[in-house]
C-alpha cells in the first residue's frame, strides 16, 4: 500500500484543526455543564434572609457522598471533554445575616487529590467512561509544570472579599448570594465572582453554583498536543454543590 505523503498528512491535520475550530461557544458550553450536580438540595431549610441576626460559622463537609466539588472543561478539537473531581479539600462559611457583606468563605483544594475522569463523574456528566490507563495519563498531564505544576503548587485556594444578595432565586427557590473573592491557582491570584444559591438553618448549610474562569486568567495555556489537534478550551467551569454543619458554639 502506498504511504501518504507528508503534504497529505499535513492537509488532513490542518483540516481537522479547522473543523474543530467551529465548535460550541462559551455560552453553549455553559449550558452543557453538569449543574445542579445533585437533585437533593434541601427543601426544608430557611433562607439567609429569615435567620436571626448574629455571626455564625459553618464548615463544609468534604465527604464524597455529601458534597460535590469538581471542574469541567471541554475539548476544542478531537479530544474528549473532561471532568476532574476534588477528593481532598476543606472549607468554611462565616456570616452574619444582619451584615452579609462581611461574610468569610474559604475553600482549599489539594492538587494531589484532584482525580480526573472518575466513573461516577463521567456518568453524572453524561460522558462515556474512559480506561484506567487513560485516567492515569490525564492525571499526570494535569500535574505537569505546564499545567498545575504540582511540584511547586500543592493547593488551589478561594478566599472571599465580600458577599451580596443578588435578588435572584436559584433552582431550589433559595436566595442567590454573589461571593466576590480571590482564587489562587498555580501560584497566580485572580478575582472572581461566584454566584451561590444558599439554603440553611441554625445547624446546616447547603450551597451550590458554578464559577466560570479561564486558564489564561492564571497565566497558563490549556493542555494541547500534536500542534493543537488535541486541545482543551480556555474556559474552566468549577461546580460547587456542597453541604455543611455549624461549628458548635460559633
Amino acid at each position: 500500500m502506498q504511504s501518504r505523503s507528508p503534504f497529505r498528512v499535513s492537509a488532513m491535520l490542518l483540516g481537522a484543526a479547522l473543523l474543530s475550530a467551529c465548535g460550541t461557544s462559551p455560552a453553549e458550553d455553559r449550558e452543557r455543564v453538569t449543574f445542579p450536580a445533585r437533585n437533593d438540595f434541601p427543601v426544608d431549610s430557611s433562607s439567609v434572609e429569615s435567620l436571626a441576626p448574629g455571626p455564625r460559622t459553618y464548615t463544609f463537609d468534604p465527604d464524597l457522598e455529601r458534597s460535590h466539588l469538581f471542574v469541567q472543561l471541554f475539548s476544542a478539537s478531537l479530544g474528549h471533554d473532561h471532568v476532574v473531581r476534588a477528593t481532598s479539600w476543606w472549607g468554611s462559611f462565616r456570616f452574619d445575616p444582619s451584615n452579609l457583606s462581611s461574610c468569610a468563605v474559604s475553600v482549599t483544594v489539594e492538587v494531589e487529590g484532584l482525580d480526573p475522569e472518575r466513573d461516577e463523574m463521567r456518568d453524572l456528566s453524561g460522558m462515556d467512561r474512559v480506561s484506567r490507563s487513560d485516567r492515569e495519563q490525564i492525571r499526570e498531564h494535569l500535574r505537569t509544570p505546564e499545567q498545575l505544576d504540582f511540584e511547586q503548587h500543592k493547593t488551589l485556594q478561594f478566599t472571599s472579599k465580600s458577599c451580596a444578595l443578588t435578588g435572584e432565586r436559584g433552582e431550589g427557590g433559595y436566595p442567590v448570594v454573589e461571593v466576590t473573592g480571590d482564587m489562587t491557582l498555580r501560584g497566580a491570584t485572580h478575582e472572581v465572582r461566584l454566584p451561590l444559591e444558599v439554603a440553611m438553618d441554625e445547624q446546616r448549610v447547603a450551597a451550590r453554583g458554578v464559577l466560570t474562569t479561564r486558564h489564561s486568567d492564571f497565566g497558563f495555556e490549556p493542555y494541547s498536543m500534536l500542534g493543537g489537534l488535541f486541545k482543551n478550551k480556555d474556559e474552566l467551569y468549577f461546580v460547587i454543590d456542597v453541604r455543611g454543619m455549624r461549628v458548635p458554639g460559633k
